[in-house]
């Protein structure tokens, strides 16, 4: 019997190997290179692989645009090669690869893990130089998890503590992939030259055609990040190709649903035909999870209204993993304003940090009329030896609040190390700041009333320089706005 020999690249080995054992493809041999990524000393290990694999007719090769492997094949081979933007295309969509690596995202799949200090060493690096190189050029790992194998998570721990990088795993499902190999293998049996009878030629012509098509639709529908934009999608599949004259979408966020729909909802039926109304509903779901129904009916030819529903039972397989992976791409958006959030601003006070004063330092000269305050918490220190830390911990929280209210939203104000904090007041002038400055005198005094033991009452040392003709850059606002302020300590003691 001739085999159809599929070839990958060792690191997705896992993923198609349980693809094909899922679709129970007997007739499909699953072959691997080298990956040559992170392995350039591999090549001519590749080579003569792909060499002994040109000579059978039967051979289609898997891999990215970019894969070094495509170099590797003879000028004229017989390998058949399928590609697409990026190696993990097969998982995931492309919109959501592009997002994880404009976040600087180090991409993972199961086959590179369980062997990633190999891949390291073949890249020549050891703890040290690894972890430097990554930690410049990635914000953080990302594992694209398919395979649900427990060992692959403490890989990822073990990863994770060698580069001293944070990781994030995004669960997906093998859905794609198992449509992509029934449209490729389905295609290759067609093409065979076998004596069999016309209807098996012809059920697998139908078979084959039916399989590009969800694959075809598969390739728009994935692209989506909105579930809006996906079930739009859907409703034009049916009404411009199935030529349904209803498409109704059911899901809790509903005013209401019919009745007939909610006992559907409720039962364990997956979809449900009904030929005499010429119509069929059927759930997305994914794992236990029901995104909703959809509810098709008036089909132009309802003497197809069979194939049609096989047609939408995968169309609802794929929207399944598509919401599935929407819900994902919501969580790396929230962690990703998450982290950006914690980049900018202060733990303790939830004020702006010294990194976020760095990143905007060029943009706030722009303004003409800055004024730059410099603050030191007085006696901060003792606080902390003679009372404890949870007391200079109140003391600095306590100053938070008080330059919160002395500050307009527009103006920036920042904690900038243990006693220190920094604020810009813009369109200010001589006046403007020095009522603020009498603001914050004033404040600090109220909230001190309420303190008996003088050493824990609320003293800061306030420093203050706008720009002028000779004094613009914010080095030199900064630099003379906290002379001033250790002049003001000076003075009290």
């Amino acid at each position: 019997m001739d085999r159809l020999k599929i070839i990958v690249c060792e690191n997705f080995y896992p993923e198609y190997k349980k693809a094909l054992l899922m679709e129970g493809f007997e007739d499909v041999e699953l072959c691997i290179y080298p990956s040559l990524c992170d392995q350039k000393g591999r090549k001519n290990e590749a080579k003569e692989i792909l060499r002994k694999i040109d000579d059978d007719q039967n051979s289609i090769m898997i891999c990215s645009k970019s894969c070094d492997a495509l170099k590797l094949l003879p000028k004229k081979h017989n390998i058949r090669c399928m590609t697409e933007n990026f190696c993990f295309s097969h998982l995931v969509s492309e919109e959501f690869l592009m997002y994880l690596i404009s976040e600087r995202s180090y991409i993972i799949s199961s086959g590179w893990l369980k062997n990633w200090r190999r891949h390291l060493k073949s890249m020549g690096f050891d703890k040290e130089t690894g972890g430097a190189f990554f930690q410049e050029s990635s914000r953080q790992l990302v594992f694209i998890d398919s395979m649900k194998d427990s060992k692959d998570q403490q890989h990822l721990i073990d990863l994770s503590l060698y580069l001293g990088l944070p990781y994030l795993i995004i669960p997906v499902e093998l859905q794609e992939l198992r449509l992509m190999l029934k449209s490729i293998v389905y295609e290759w049996r067609l093409n065979q030259k076998v004596e069999e009878k016309h209807l098996i030629i012809s059920d697998l012509r139908n078979q084959c055609a039916e399989y590009s098509t969800i694959f075809n639709l598969l390739s728009k529908i994935s692209t989506y990040s909105k579930k809006r934009d996906v079930i739009d999608q859907i409703e034009n599949i049916f009404i411009m190709i199935f030529g349904a004259q209803t498409f109704n979408f059911w899901n809790n966020q509903n005013d209401s649903i019919p009745e007939n729909i909610e006992e559907f909802q409720l039962s364990e039926k997956h979809y449900l035909l009904l030929k005499d109304e010429n119509r069929l509903c059927i759930k997305i779901t994914w794992g236990d999870i029901l995104y909703g129904i959809i509810d098709v009916s008036g089909f132009l030819f309802p003497n197809y209204i069979e194939r049609y529903l096989n047609l939408a039972i995968e169309i609802s397989k794929i929207s399944g993993l598509v919401f599935h992976n929407n819900v994902q791409y919501e969580k790396i958006l929230d962690s990703e304003k998450e982290l950006k959030y914690m980049s900018f601003h202060d733990s303790m006070t939830g004020l702006f940090n010294r990194n976020y004063i760095n990143e905007k330092k060029s943009t706030i000269i722009e303004n003409n009329n800055i004024c730059v305050f410099m603050f030191d918490i007085d006696k901060l220190k003792y606080v902390n030896d003679h009372f404890g830390h949870s007391e200079g911990d109140r003391l600095i929280k306590r100053f938070a609040r008080i330059l919160e209210k002395s500050f307009r939203e527009i103006d920036i104000v920042a904690r900038i190390g243990g006693d220190e904090f920094v604020a810009f007041l813009h369109e200010s002038d001589e006046n403007s700041a020095e009522i603020i400055k009498q603001r914050i005198i004033n404040l600090i005094n109220i909230d001190n009333e309420n303190i008996v033991d003088e050493d824990q009452k609320l003293s800061v040392s306030i420093g203050y320089a706008r720009t002028d003709k000779e004094n613009n850059s914010m080095e030199d606002l900064m630099r003379k706005a906290d002379a001033l302020m250790y002049k003001n300590k000076n003075e009290k003691y």
